[in-house]
């Protein structure tokens, strides 16, 4: 048997005190109980995570830093990765953005998480130990960091690297290239090369060699291109002598977005052509789809390589040609609305809802896949109206190289919520895009129908139980004034009403004291988490940091450790100059330092004086020969490092 549930306490009382009191006391109730709901629904936090291919790379070897930020379906997707590097690392290319999603069983259910992920590669320039702040995400209109990354860079050793260095780029690597070159298909002697009959390639030939023997050459489909328009670049490999190839780098192209068409470069023989009055193999070793970013004149940079053969020495450095790019924007005259710059190639457009038919207050499915070549779109703009709710869409994609070109397909999958009922119309998404082939726009579109939705009944009101009494007469004699005593018949002294225990001030103020109680909870609270924020901010704040770094300093001085000296001047230095200008130096070269810092206010006696400090430290650091001084180069360095910032420490940012 079912117990029945029990009435709040509230209205207990109100009972107990009078009728009349009933309709006052049951809105009382209502809003106590709002007052004890959460005040506010608090969104989860994305899980960010960080990580680099290898802790410990050696100088000029490329790695990876990757950073992957998820949230629960329908939160709000992240968006804009961005990564800084320290002065001595170089961003080589990225970010490559991908879509991720992540499905786990807890408790008997199942929560899916989506997010993006972004991949760069970094080369380093000098060896040390490295700190990579955390690669930050935008979402909700927040920057949000991931934690930071630690990387130690030892000097070149010559040690064959790892197969994924090389060419492990935003958009695929090139899987078992046979560095060196060796066997049949190889480098060929200068008299096999003269013995060819005929040249295979003169499409190939040049009036001169860039360098002798062996070189490196970039050649474009084309120099002048819009926006998002596909760009391919061949690198090939010119020679007429057997040499070996090592530590291969590829071309930056820090402006376009790139995939590889060469799958396996084992399989190209080398043709035959004529350079300066020499016959040249010509074998491609890399080819490159490239995608603008922005307009303007776009340099791929140069893919580079160690040469050793017999007529030009052991490791000789090989570059390739830069090309450059000119880029700009498709017309303005009549481009579509809704156009997104970067949209450019050949598309279709195919969409599928499912179901057809659902109850008001349910959702549907719609699956837009965009099919086709070229640089596929991020984002597809859906048919807003009243009624309608698009969730954020979940994608999914196949992209490889078909004939040159990147093709395959993009799918969008969005969940719409319908508020309204009866036949309702979704309207049809549209793709406007530029045809490089036509040169011209094209709006391709997609119907997707109508949907029958079928209305929810509203509850019936609830009433008396059929048995209680007064149930049959309550629309008939049950009225207004149902609760006043009737008319005395008799004549006599007038007596009150007996009093209850809780009525009058004692009711009221039971009524209103949790209410106050919830508030002055939730007011203290909120005060609490304000000091801990404001303690917290001030012990991580670049003040902070910047006088325990020097304190650090003082006790390496002390000891006569010029290297450990050094270390903690420039850290407290760089930490000086973010509280004093809100600039984070450490992201900043330094010969470009001096500018930011005058964009920022500083006088430039000081920030010259800043930047003297900062290229001393970095002397003594990285240069064996500024390390000889002991202790009184130490206690210089100090005395130089504290008066920047104590006069830094008197700034505040603009």
């Amino acid at each position: 048997m079912t117990r029945p549930p029990r009435s709040p306490a509230p209205l207990t009382l109100a009972a107990l005190a009078a009728p009349r009191l009933a309709p006052l006391a049951t809105a009382l109730l209502f809003a106590l109980l709002a007052l004890l709901a959460p005040l506010r629904a608090r969104a989860q936090q994305p899980e960010l995570s960080a990580r680099a291919s290898s802790t410990e790379v050696e100088v000029g070897e490329p790695f990876t830093v990757e950073v992957k930020a998820l949230v629960e379906r329908g939160a709000g997707m992240p968006s804009d990765p961005e990564l800084r590097v320290p002065p001595d690392l170089s961003v080589a290319s990225g970010p490559s953005i991908g879509t991720q999603m992540k499905t786990q069983l807890s408790g008997g259910v199942m929560t899916t998480q989506l997010g993006i992920s972004a991949t760069w590669q970094i080369v380093a320039n000098k060896p040390g130990r490295y700190t990579i702040p955390g690669p930050t995400i935008v979402w909700n209109g927040r920057r949000l960091p991931a934690d930071p990354i630690l990387i130690k860079v030892v000097p070149a050793s010559g040690r064959p690297r790892r197969p994924n260095n090389p060419f492990l780029l935003p958009g695929g690597p090139l899987h078992g290239f046979p560095w060196p070159f060796s066997g049949p298909g190889g480098l060929l002697d200068d008299e096999v090369v003269e013995d060819e009959p005929e040249d295979q390639a003169p499409e190939l030939a040049m009036p001169s060699e860039p360098a002798p023997v062996v070189f490196l050459r970039a050649i474009p489909d084309k120099t002048t291109a819009v926006v998002g328009e596909q760009v391919t670049v061949s690198f090939y490999l010119y020679f007429r002598e057997n040499a070996e190839m090592s530590e291969p780098r590829a071309a930056p192209t820090a402006d376009f977005l790139r995939h590889a068409l060469l799958e396996d470069p084992r399989h190209e023989r080398p043709v035959y052509t004529r350079v300066g009055g020499h016959r040249y193999a010509a074998r491609l070793v890399d080819k490159l789809a490239l995608f603008p970013l922005k307009a303007g004149e776009l340099h791929t940079g140069s893919m580079q390589a160690r040469i050793t053969g017999r007529r030009i020495g052991a490791r000789v450095l090989r570059e390739s040609n830069d090309v450059v790019v000119r880029v700009t924007e498709p017309p303005l005259a009549g481009r579509p609305s809704g156009y997104v710059l970067g949209d450019v190639g050949q598309f279709t457009l195919k969409a599928t809802v499912q179901p057809r038919q659902i109850e008001q207050g349910g959702s549907v499915a719609v699956t837009v896949q965009v099919a086709g070549t070229g640089n596929f779109p991020q984002s597809l703009r859906v048919p807003e109206r009243t009624g309608l709710e698009w969730l954020d869409p979940e994608k999914r994609e196949s992209l490889e190289p078909r004939g040159g070109a990147i093709g395959g397909f993009r799918s969008f999958g969005y969940v719409v919520r319908v508020q309204e009922s009866g036949a309702v119309d979704l309207g049809k998404i549209e793709l406007p895009y530029w045809d490089p082939a036509q040169k011209r726009y094209v709006v391709e579109s997609a119907e997707l129908g109508v949907i029958q939705v079928t209305p929810v009944a509203p509850p019936a009101p609830s009433g008396p139980p059929s048995g209680a009494p007064g149930a049959g007469d309550a629309a008939g004699s049950a009225g207004p004034f149902a609760g006043i005593p009737g008319l005395r018949t008799s004549l006599g002294p007038y007596s009150p009403p007996a009093t209850l225990p809780l009525d009058g001030a004692p009711f009221w103020l039971l009524l209103a004291a949790p209410p106050l109680v919830v508030t002055l909870f939730g007011a203290g609270d909120r005060l609490v988490r304000r000091a801990r924020e404001r303690r917290a901010a001030g012990a991580s704040s670049p003040a902070r940091l910047a006088a325990v770094a020097q304190r650090e300093a003082e006790e390496a001085a002390a000891q006569g450790d010029l290297g450990a000296t050094a270390a903690a001047i420039e850290r407290a230095v760089h930490r000086a100059i973010e509280s004093a200008t809100g600039l984070r130096s450490r992201g900043v070269l330094l010969a470009a330092l001096p500018d930011e810092l005058g964009q920022r206010g500083l006088p430039e006696p000081l920030s010259a004086r800043a930047c003297e400090a900062l290229a001393a430290c970095e002397a003594i650091r990285f240069e064996p020969a500024a390390q000889e001084g002991g202790a009184a180069t130490a206690a210089a360095l100090l005395e130089k490092g504290r008066a920047v910032i104590n006069e830094l420490a008197r700034r505040k940012p603009a």
